[in-house]
C-alpha cells in the first residue's frame, strides 16, 4: 500500500510540474500559410515584462536564442532562410556580461516555401524566455500548419 501511495504522489507532483513548465511559457504562438507570397508566418505574442533572444545575440553570450526547425516535406520546400520581420532591440544585460538583441511584446517571422503538393507543415521553435530577473528554461514549442496552395 505505501508504495502505491508513493507511486502517486510521484505521478502527481510529475503532473504539477509539467503544468506549471507550461504556465511558465509567457508567449502565445500562432502561424498562418499566406497563399499570395508563398510563405508562413509566425508570430509571437509575449507577455509584458517578457523577452526572448534574437539569434543576432553572440552565441558566447549564453541565451538560448530564437530558432525555427521546419520538419521535412517532400511536397513543402524551403526556400532561403527565415526572414525577422520584427527588428530585435539591442539592450546590454549585465546577468549575460554583454550586448543581446531581444524581441519584446511581438516577433514575426517569414519563412518562403515552393509547394509541390498540399500538406500538413509541422515546425518546432525552440527558446528561452528571460525578464530582468530570470529566466525559464529553453521550452520547445510544436506546431503544424495545412497548407493548400
Amino acid at each position: 500500500m505505501r508504495r502505491v501511495v508513493q507511486f502517486f504522489l510521484f505521478a502527481s507532483c510529475l503532473l504539477l510540474f509539467s503544468v506549471q513548465l507550461r504556465a511558465q511559457n509567457h508567449v502565445t504562438w500562432s502561424a498562418s500559410w499566406n497563399k499570395e507570397s508563398g510563405s508562413v508566418i509566425i508570430r509571437g505574442a509575449i507577455e509584458p515584462t517578457w523577452h526572448l533572444y534574437s539569434p543576432k545575440t553572440d552565441p558566447d553570450l549564453g541565451p538560448i536564442v530564437l530558432s525555427v526547425t521546419f520538419e521535412k516535406n517532400k511536397g513543402i520546400k524551403k526556400i532561403g532562410s527565415l526572414e525577422f520581420l520584427t527588428p530585435p532591440v539591442a539592450h546590454h544585460d549585465d546577468n549575460f556580461g554583454g550586448m543581446v538583441y531581444i524581441w519584446e511584446n511581438v516577433v514575426e517571422i517569414r519563412q518562403a516555401f515552393r509547394i509541390k503538393k498540399n500538406g500538413t507543415l509541422k515546425l518546432t521553435l525552440n527558446y528561452m524566455i528571460c525578464d530582468e530577473t530570470k529566466c525559464i528554461p529553453p521550452i520547445d514549442v510544436p506546431i503544424t500548419i495545412q497548407i493548400n496552395n
